[in-house]
């Protein structure tokens, strides 16, 4: 971003301010509120804790779901009062949300003066001035992204996100992701490969590869580049503890990729590879471009070359037309894969996608919540009998903090993203520590140190 002779002295004016910034989705949404922090720190700007306490309430917002749009106009309906209290103060909503409901957002919230897509964000602190000398800013073009980074600007001092691409080219029917974030652009391997070293050199451990579908990484490049090639090019980065990827599509995992992870140490054991339907009739409908039997056949070939893998899959219940033949399609293949962990989701219409222009939401809301809980129950079922049978086995894990639910206690994960807690005369957060299970439920592995 080049900042203007006039900009420059409008941000000297702002230097000082406090900034409020919460996020809502996805973990790319997370590393693009990091950005936006890292910007304003590098123009003088600090974080506040609270929205009362700052000068800009930003929220960095998710469109993929229903919910989460609801619980941004909540905040904001709440940033009513506050606002008339103090009128100079300035709310901004950002990311896809801002992307794809501009005008809604400024008949439900008219107090709003920002609103900046999914691709600007870099300029966030130009927009800022800009607000100094007219009542609102809309910046929703999408384009290359800027990803000038703090390095020193995240939450987790252990742990970093790093956006490898950005976009997706599959347009399924229920997902408004290819419209907020455009077509898939991924960045070259050098600049990712500076970005992890950096983020390595000031502490990390651990580096999640970002991407709406990370495997199809380096496609657009022509230059022969893959996830595979990537994975290898950062293995061997010194002081990196651990490697991981996600998000995937069933339709870009090889064997290539496979033996990349097996071969190396640094590789996590997770892959999240949604389904969203086990019938093929469902999958057809929400243009997903595999069926059940291809999908079986590559949790096959994933759990052949890397049998320590855990598999995690996301399912869509409720979708327009499915039937409760369709539905039980889905509880027999979530039985059959066994999978360690399943996100599911209830089907809510997402204006601007096809399935919201051309196919009713005819499943109604009570059947959808039925079946959501017995996915979830099934679910519970086989992560139970899979955490019980690691009653006795060792694991290496990065200890993140204290346990949420009993602070005399520490957690962790595995490679597999298995949940740890365990007892420590002192603490160990951002080191990896080797342990011993003792005990088990649905969620978590209880264990000692070895």
């Amino acid at each position: 971003m080049t900042v203007t002779k006039t900009n420059a002295s409008r941000l000297r004016h702002l230097q000082g301010k406090r900034v409020f910034m919460e996020d809502f989705g996805c973990q790319m949404n997370k590393n693009d509120a990091e950005l936006v922090v890292g910007r304003l720190g590098r123009a003088g700007w600090s974080r506040a804790e609270r929205p009362e306490e700052a000068d800009v309430v930003l929220y960095y917002t998710c469109a993929v779901r229903e919910h989460a749009e609801e619980r941004i106009y909540g905040r904001l309906g709440h940033l009513k009062r506050l606002k008339k209290e103090r009128p100079d103060l300035v709310i901004g909503v950002m990311g896809c949300m801002a992307q794809n409901q501009k005008e809604r957002i400024f008949e439900r919230a008219p107090h709003v003066d920002l609103v900046v897509g999914t691709s600007r964000f870099e300029e966030i602190a130009d927009f800022l001035a800009d607000i100094e000398y007219q009542d609102r800013v809309v910046a929703l073009d999408q384009g290359e992204v800027a990803y000038e980074r703090d390095i020193h600007a995240r939450p987790v001092r252990h742990q970093a996100y790093v956006t490898v691409m950005r976009g997706c080219d599959k347009f399924c029917t229920f997902c408004i992701v290819p419209f907020t974030q455009g077509r898939e652009r991924s960045r070259t391997p050098e600049e990712i490969e500076k970005e992890v070293r950096a983020l390595v050199d000031d502490g990390v451990q651990q580096v999640t590869l970002l991407g709406q579908r990370v495997n199809t990484y380096g496609l657009d490049l022509n230059r022969g580049e893959t996830l595979a090639t990537l994975l290898q090019r950062l293995e061997s980065i010194p002081g990196l503890g651990r490697l991981q990827f996600i998000t995937s599509h069933p339709t870009h995992i090889d064997e290539t990729l496979m033996r990349v992870i097996r071969d190396h140490p640094v590789h996590s054991r997770y892959l999240h590879l949604p389904v969203q339907s086990g019938s093929d009739r469902m999958l057809r409908i929400m243009n997903r471009g595999h069926d059940v039997e291809s999908y079986r056949r590559t949790m096959d070939m994933v759990r052949r070359i890397v049998p320590d893998m855990s598999l995690a899959t996301d399912w869509i219940v409720g979708f327009p037309g499915e039937t409760d033949e369709d539905f039980q399609a889905s509880v027999r293949l979530q039985k059959d894969v066994g999978f360690q962990t399943s996100f599911v989701f209830k089907y809510s219409d997402r204006s601007g996608t096809k399935a919201s222009r051309s196919m009713p939401d005819d499943v109604p809301q009570a059947v959808k919540e039925e079946r959501n809980q017995i996915l979830l129950a099934q679910q519970r079922a086989i992560s139970e009998e899979l955490h019980r049978g690691r009653v006795g086995t060792e694991h290496t894990i990065l200890v993140e903090g204290r346990s949420k639910r009993d602070a005399s206690k520490w957690f962790g994960r595995t490679s597999q993203n298995w949940i740890v807690v365990f007892s420590a005369e002192r603490d160990f957060t951002g080191q990896f520590v080797r342990v011993r299970v003792t005990d088990a439920t649905a969620l978590t592995l209880f264990a000692e140190l070895v």
